[in-house]
């Protein structure tokens, strides 16, 4: 049970520093595979208790929107690189 709490304290840091960040324009990596990687600029307009919202910022064509679980940053399914950090 130790490893579990630890886990949700964890979860609860990272909600923190996302909603510190709310309307922002961030960098999100996110992985595909070997080797490859996907940096992009998002703009965070939204965080809830388990999941946030994210407006892609596309050179071309229409924007999109994407939600992430705070558990996917944990598990470095994606990353995020905040301005000036």
């Amino acid at each position: 049970m130790d490893n579990q709490n630890q886990e949700v304290g964890k979860i609860v840091d990272i909600r923190n520093n996302v909603k510190a960040h709310l309307g922002q324009t961030i960098e999100i990596t996110s992985q595909f595979g070997r080797k490859r990687e996907n940096r992009h600029k998002v703009n965070l307009i939204e965080a809830y208790a388990t999941h946030f919202v994210i407006e892609n910022i596309p050179a071309r064509g229409p924007k999109t929107t994407e939600s992430y679980q705070y558990a996917d940053i944990l598990t470095q399914t994606i990353l995020i690189h905040y301005p000036n950090a």
